[in-house]
């Protein structure tokens, strides 16, 4: 299979690609993990860097050739997630290659002495951990990598198991009901047919209100898909392949109790993407701009996937709108070490809360637009399914409106956790 240009060009586009059956798996995906594992196996043992740049372009061709082949949307617009998923997990693949290609010292478990070497056979096992240890609990690289402790001090497996499929459902149905709430914004429109989450037909602090409603709305959003399948991946690993429950630790540490950017992007958002955007992003512009460049180059990596992950669904939209969000983040913590260089403090407290909410909100207003305009609010996450409507239905009386007693569950969750933040700030 040769590669063009504009192959390369039009690798997003799902025309001409294959909804992907069995056969296709084992075809285009399947003989991407034995190169993924061998550069996991070679990146733990000595003088294999050759070895591992020999392996990288082989990666690189494999996940192409799968990407310029597959589309796991199957041609359904509601459907887009499914492909900017693979397309995802596929960038992510090259991403932590290209990372283990270039590493100086190879990567040791903590059960690894610092003046050891990590043997053949004991890195073929411990490959299969690195190949989905994204934060690298038990890891020599994970330095520097905040870890949220477990309000959980139980060793038990069985209580492990309990809590993460608790907080499983609670997801599915939180996600659900939260959908129904920001499509209850649009009252007899098709999801496909909004446009913005401004509606220029009310007044202008209505809209506004409304529009911020929609941001945050969306705020949640992220946060629940992301938590549903932390959390499905936890009790899936710790039943079948028998792992600990201290290597799945809390994904999140409070975010809306963030008194700073750099607290919220460095400390309590998910740190899933931290490794791979300081090595591949942050480093190397930090060469050039010292301190501010590794932190406008990790912001910029990570808004790369992001804008990646945007256009792999299939809706179109501007890239440089999703990126500002990034790029204007890395602004502001910049802003927040010169406010610190020049009055020696740092920004914290309620003023800091009401800095982070407000530099959030602002930037995040046009990209949350930009999601409405190209249909992302018109995402079918459970196939059809509405578990919530389904349990509202059970609970409620016949002839109720379901989709009003969503957004008051809604709103009744989110206003006093919202006032139970501000009275527990750090």
């Amino acid at each position: 299979m040769s590669l063009s240009f504009n192959d390369l060009r039009n690798i997003m586009d799902t025309a001409g690609k294959t909804c992907p059956t069995g056969r296709d798996f084992v075809v285009y995906i399947l003989p991407i993990f034995p190169l993924q594992y061998m550069m996991g196996v070679l990146v733990q043992l000595k003088h294999t860097t050759l070895l591992r740049i020999a392996l990288l372009p082989m990666i690189l061709w494999g996940v192409l050739r799968a990407l310029l082949a597959l589309d796991f949307s199957c041609g359904q617009q509601d459907q887009g997630m499914r492909n900017a998923a693979f397309v995802t997990y596929m960038t992510s693949i090259v991403a932590h290659a290209t990372v283990w290609t270039l590493v100086r010292e190879p990567y040791k478990r903590d059960n690894v002495g610092a003046t050891e070497s990590t043997s053949f056979p004991m890195a073929c096992w411990n490959a299969w951990d690195l190949l989905l240890n994204v934060r690298g609990i038990g890891w020599n690289w994970s330095q520097g990598i905040p870890i949220p402790q477990s309000s959980n001090k139980s060793r038990s497996r069985t209580l492990f198991i309990l809590l993460a499929v608790t907080r499983l459902a609670f997801c599915v149905v939180a996600l659900d009901a939260l959908t129904e709430a920001q499509l209850s914004h649009y009252p007899n429109m098709s999801p496909r047919d909004i446009r913005s989450i401004f509606d220029h037909s009310l007044p202008p602090i209505p809209r506004y209100i409304r529009a911020l409603q929609l941001i945050f709305l969306n705020f949640w959003l992220g946060y629940f898909t992301i938590e549903m399948i932390y959390q499905l991946l936890s009790a899936i690993f710790v039943i079948l392949f028998w792992q600990h429950p201290s290597q799945w630790p809390p994904l999140f540490d409070k975010p809306l109790s963030s008194t700073s950017l750099s607290d919220l992007w460095g400390r309590r958002w998910h740190q899933i993407l931290r490794h791979l955007a300081v090595a591949l992003g942050g480093a190397p512009i930090a060469y050039l701009l010292g301190r501010p460049g590794k932190v406008l180059g990790t912001f910029l990596l990570s808004g790369a996937i992001h804008c990646i992950q945007f256009r792999a669904s299939g809706h179109g939209g501007s890239a440089a709108i999703e990126g500002s969000f990034y790029v204007m983040h890395a602004v502001g913590v910049l802003l927040e070490r010169a406010w610190l260089k020049m009055t020696g403090r740092r920004v914290s407290g309620l003023y800091g809360w009401m800095w982070t909410l407000l530099w959030v909100t602002i930037w995040a207003a046009p990209m949350v637009d930009q999601w409405a305009e190209t249909g992302r609010f018109g995402f079918d996450t459970f196939g059809g399914s509405r578990p919530t409507m389904a349990l509202l239905s059970w609970i409620l009386p016949t002839g109720a409106d379901k989709s009003f007693a969503a957004n008051c569950l809604y709103f009744g969750i989110s206003v006093p956790f919202l006032v139970y933040t501000l009275f527990t700030l750090p």
